[in-house]
């Protein structure tokens, strides 16, 4: 029974309970909140607001690790073992419930019920391949291009030379091979792309993982999926658009998946020592 309470005695929700009015108490936990959400705020900005991900989302990366960082050490040195233990159970629970979370999405892809590679289309979006914006810049060309930077040029008339012939005309025609800028972003291999969308990915995912330890320590699975499906699924909704009913069902599976994943594995380690 010690070892269960142990599990929520480091939560803010229990802080709150508690009474407990300690900065050396609050302030790690707020610093690893703030590190939860400017995680993956980038692509809300980028596709709500259309803000560059490739702009902002290396700051705000870092900042987020920084931040992380910054809670380990001030907990340290005020004394709260217990918050680095529970800063380390996110980063290993974060790992796994994203892998559970990323079984049921390629699941998904294979059999054709969600249509988008998140982790490259968040590689692309980094790296500036794609345009900011919703759905509509989600599906990249083969040269990895989004279809909102080729919008269709208005028609020009052609320059002429004094004998009345027609002057050679070099905008890029469609199927005419690479411009310039394909070449441009093609020059970073699919290979770089996804594994710096999955880098982003996981730390995403690990970031969820400690909202949710910082909220309401090691819980279980009973808290956990509740919090994913209930109220980061819906942001990530809101963030990424329209889905359609099958993709939506699936995808809540998936976060279902990663809550029970995240629930489970945290409360086990949360519960050793």
């Amino acid at each position: 029974m010690a070892a269960v309470t142990a599990n929520f005695d480091g939560s803010i929700f229990d802080g709150f309970r508690q009474g407990r009015k300690s900065r050396g108490f609050w302030l790690p936990r707020i610093l690893a909140l703030a590190a939860c959400v400017i995680g993956p705020l980038p692509l809300i900005l980028d596709l709500k607001w259309g803000v560059p991900m490739s702009t902002i989302g290396p700051i705000f990366w870092l900042a987020s690790i920084l931040l992380t960082i910054a809670s380990v050490a001030l907990a340290r040195r005020t004394g709260y073992q217990r918050f680095v233990r529970t800063v380390i159970v996110a980063l290993l629970a974060g790992y796994m419930a994203t892998a559970t979370y990323d079984a049921s999405r390629v699941a998904g892809m294979s059999a054709g019920v969600i249509a988008m590679d998140e982790a490259l289309d968040f590689g692309r979006r980094l790296t500036g391949q794609v345009a900011p914006g919703g759905h509509g810049s989600m599906h990249a060309d083969e040269y990895g291009t989004s279809p909102m930077r080729e919008q269709a040029a208005p028609p020009v008339s052609s320059p002429t030379d004094p004998h009345g012939s027609a002057a050679p005309h070099e905008d890029h025609q469609p199927g005419a091979g690479p411009t310039a800028e394909h070449k441009r972003v093609s020059s970073l291999s699919r290979g770089a792309t996804v594994a710096l969308g999955y880098a982003w990915h996981y730390w995403s995912g690990i970031m969820f993982s400690l909202s949710f330890l910082m909220l309401f320590g090691g819980r279980g699975w009973k808290w956990a999926t509740p919090y994913l499906v209930l109220v980061i699924y819906p942001g990530m909704v809101f963030a990424m658009g329209s889905h359609t009913v099958a993709n939506f069902i699936w995808e809540a599976v998936g976060h279902a998946g990663f809550g029970l994943t995240l629930g489970i594995v945290s409360s086990a380690l949360l519960s050793r020592g």
